[in-house]
């Protein structure tokens, strides 16, 4: 998965001072990826940054490097105990900042879509093992260690990262008992793409092939026409009557129709009186 990096020289960021990050905290960024975007990286923004943002497709961005602390989560001492999870009350008054990791998610409240959840685990993980690499230390990924901004600041954030945040199902994945939707959103979005297409190209080849099997009955009626057959039940005893004059027993449709007439009209005109002729019935 890539991780595109964003940040520029006016996004906020300052020393971890030796601390070592070991705590994710989740946000919403109750606006677009593209707002988020010009935000951490406009020149009068000096209040606020984020280490990550992953947007409703898929797609991390970066802002701050994990060397680096964000400005996401810094309180004031007096507001550190109001902090609802214990491991910031404990460290107080060390700035929350210092030790965590921040991660932004595009939307409102809270509700991700697949492949923004997707890319949102495989971003912890990343997290996790690149705190392993970088520092050789454990950041697990448990209810302690991955938390939601409500639960550094309730006063001014008490609802982030929103109502409707999937926190269970996270929790569940990063301990793998959720099986991966994806590990790659890019891709699974790709898939569904490329199976909505395979299913268009299936239905055109059906119609097509429809269309086919129409052209050729037409074509099949036009050989027919014209073509000799032999002679038919009813046209047999006009043959026998003409067959002085007729070398081969086959000939057209219309052939046959037209012998039975000048037959049945003969002998009409053979049996009746002068004054009314009358064709023997029969299929013609």
């Amino acid at each position: 998965m890539n991780i595109i990096p964003k940040g520029n020289a006016h996004t906020n960021s300052s020393s971890r001072d030796g601390h070592v990050p070991f705590v994710i905290v989740d946000h919403i960024s109750a606006g677009t990826m593209a707002s988020m975007d010009a935000w951490f990286t406009s020149p009068g923004n000096e209040v606020s940054s984020a280490h990550f943002g992953v947007s409703k497709t898929g797609e991390i961005h970066q802002y701050v490097t994990l060397d680096r602390m964000a400005w996401a989560n810094g309180l004031t001492v007096d507001v550190m105990a109001k902090a609802t999870a214990p491991i910031f009350r404990q460290l107080a008054p060390v700035n929350p900042n210092k030790y965590s990791v921040s991660i932004e998610h595009e939307g409102s409240d809270g509700e991700l879509t697949e492949a923004q959840f997707a890319a949102s685990v495989w971003l912890h993980r990343f997290i996790a093992a690149e705190v392993k690499r970088l520092y050789g230390q454990a950041l697990p990924l448990d209810e302690r260690h991955v938390i939601g901004h409500f639960q550094v600041d309730p006063v001014r954030k008490p609802f982030c990262p929103g109502p409707k945040f999937p926190w269970t199902r996270l929790y569940q994945a990063l301990r793998g008992e959720e099986p991966a939707m994806d590990n790659n959103p890019t891709a699974q979005n790709s898939n569904a793409i490329n199976e909505q297409r395979l299913k268009a190209v299936e239905a055109r080849c059906a119609e097509l092939n429809g269309q086919v099997q129409s052209l050729k009955a037409q074509l099949l009626a036009v050989q027919n026409i014209g073509k000799s057959t032999p002679v038919p039940e009813w046209a047999k005893d006009a043959f026998a009557h003409y067959s002085a004059f007729i070398h081969e027993p086959s000939g057209t449709a219309d052939f046959w129709r037209l012998l039975t007439v000048m037959y049945r009209a003969q002998a009409a005109r053979a049996t009746a009186p002068d004054n009314e002729v009358k064709l023997p019935g029969g299929p013609v």
